[in-house]
């Protein structure tokens, strides 16, 4: 234990396990009294296949039904997600089987409570498998920013909580509103600026950060994000660095996170730190807050209020939620008021919605992005291109550039917004005498095969990209009287194509 700046530090509560044994069972802590409740995620990059990702869904309620564990949690292609509970050992032994069954969870920061009430367990396990660990609209490798390549830069609680202290940072809670309602953290005086985008759902938050007004904040600062556990964070500094690297008006001086996050923070810092009021769960608890610090003290840091009678109020009891259309967040009710809310449910309203907020409606091109951003870090650098915000053509300044462009197979376009009627010969016929197209990839939904009105096209050359790009800017392309949106594709030259599923055929599947 240390002191820094009147603050109490525990360093061993700051370090991640990835890589390190578990923390033993506390004496006393197995005496059958008490639970363990296991916060956890692990991103797998390239994604796991339709086969692998069935597996790992099996192996894990296997070895959780085994061990009588309980709790939530995705599988996805991406990875997996968790949030588990159950007796002390049982959970450490879970641990350590995922880690003998794939060395991948070695790297995993396995964040464990112990002393938890057996009232506060999970009842039961539900783990679903889903497409997108964190909701935010980047299923698929097409979509997601790559971690390896564009993730931000971990820092431990104790370096994150020194980086608040600069004056030229900002801190970005990405998690959603009425989960920063409750607690958030405080940079001190002449320190940070905390920005709060203000979000109902993660899905937002894609578009939140591609409005100027968002760039105009970051560029030129550090950038600190933070979320409850860690996750939430992986793909979110990931976009910023993407976006970054294919936007002149966005260089942030460095993107970091806090390993762990607000969860390894309160434990880093018993009495609290930087951190100003609760920490919002998704499990039985509800609520966490720094173990040494006075609940009467972190209540008044609160400055939430019950939604109907407007006291101030800090918890979230009774799953009431907003009421307004397009909404449905949870909000806060007080105990006085619980009647009511159940009377007069629709009298139930968000801050944001009380405010009439709402995220700019400013959605990123996010398969065009990340091929942009990766076609870039192949060796081009943002210098030697510019975009065309009108067109999303690319003009070259250098014949180097032009080259560079080449070798990343800059024939290809993305086709999207097709009708369902659309075949290879209509999409021919509507580029017309312009354009000829060599090959037709049309994109399925993964789970039945079917065509979602999605395709990639090769063309003959870079040149023929050039001329669609300029016809679809200028005058539009149609198929079967309906506006077809064209993007260009920008490919890493050890990417294989045509892909493995490809199949030559005039007409998209029709799927199971």
């Amino acid at each position: 234990m240390t002191s820094r700046e009147d603050q109490t530090i525990l360093l061993e509560n700051s370090r991640s396990v990835a890589f390190r044994d578990l923390p033993p069972i506390p004496k006393g802590a197995d005496d059958g009294t008490f639970g363990t409740i296991l916060l956890m995620y692990q991103y797998v990059e390239p994604s796991w296949s339709k086969k692998e990702h069935k597996k790992a869904l099996k192996k894990i309620i296997e070895l959780g039904q085994k061990l009588s564990i309980t709790g939530r949690g995705r599988v996805a292609p991406e990875g997996v997600n968790f949030t588990l509970s159950g007796m002390p050992k049982d959970v450490r032994t879970f641990c350590t089987a995922l880690r003998e069954w794939n060395p991948l969870f070695n790297e995993t920061d396995f964040k464990l409570t112990d002393w938890l009430p057996k009232d506060k367990l999970f009842k039961s396990l539900s783990i679903r498998k889903t497409e997108e660990l964190v909701a935010y609209g980047l299923a698929g490798d097409d979509k997601a920013p790559s971690l390896k390549k564009f993730a931000g830069t971990h820092l431990e609680a104790d370096e994150y909580h020194k980086a608040m202290t600069d004056k030229d940072t900002v801190i970005v809670d990405v998690r959603n509103a009425y989960e920063s309602a409750i607690g958030s953290f405080r940079p001190p005086e002449g320190g940070a600026e905390l920005i709060d985008p203000k979000m109902r759902n993660s899905i937002e938050f894609p578009k939140w950060l591609n409005d100027p007004a968002t760039q105009e904040k970051l560029n030129g600062k550090k950038v600190l994000m933070y979320c409850t556990g860690g996750i939430r964070c992986e793909r979110a500094t990931a976009l910023l660095n993407q976006m970054s690297a294919v936007n002149p008006n966005l260089k942030p001086k460095g993107v970091y996170h806090m390993r762990g996050g607000i969860d390894r923070y309160v434990k880093t810092f018993p009495d609290g730190g930087f951190w100003k009021g609760k920490n919002y769960l998704f499990d039985r608890r509800m609520e966490q807050i720094p173990v040494t610090k006075n609940p009467t003290e972190v209540e008044e840091e609160v400055d939430s209020k019950c939604c109907l009678c407007r006291q101030k109020w800090a918890s979230y009891r009774g799953k009431f939620k907003c009421s307004q259309s397009l909404c449905g967040v949870p909000v806060i009710v007080c105990t006085s008021c619980d009647d009511r809310a159940l009377r007069e449910p629709e009298r139930l309203t968000c801050e944001l919605c009380k405010e009439g907020y709402r995220v700019p409606d400013v959605e990123p091109d996010l398969v065009s992005l990340k091929r942009k951003a990766e076609c870039l870090m192949e060796g081009l650098t943002y210098d030697e291109a510019e975009t065309d915000r009108n067109t999303s053509t690319i003009k070259w300044k250098t014949k180097e550039a032009k080259e560079a462009l080449r070798k990343c197979h800059s024939d290809r376009l993305f086709l999207s917004r097709l009708p369902l009627t659309a075949t290879k010969a209509k999409i021919e016929e509507s580029l017309g005498v312009i354009a000829k197209v060599k090959l037709v990839h049309w994109l399925t939904d993964r789970n039945s095969g079917a065509f979602y009105g999605s395709c990639l096209i090769q063309l003959e050359s870079t040149d023929d990209q050039a001329e669609v790009l300029k016809k679809a800017a200028e005058t539009g392309i149609t198929i079967d009287k309906k506006k077809v949106k064209i993007s260009p594709v920008w490919v890493r030259k050890e990417d294989q194509w045509p892909p493995m599923d490809y199949v030559n055929r005039q007409y998209p599947p029709v799927g199971l």
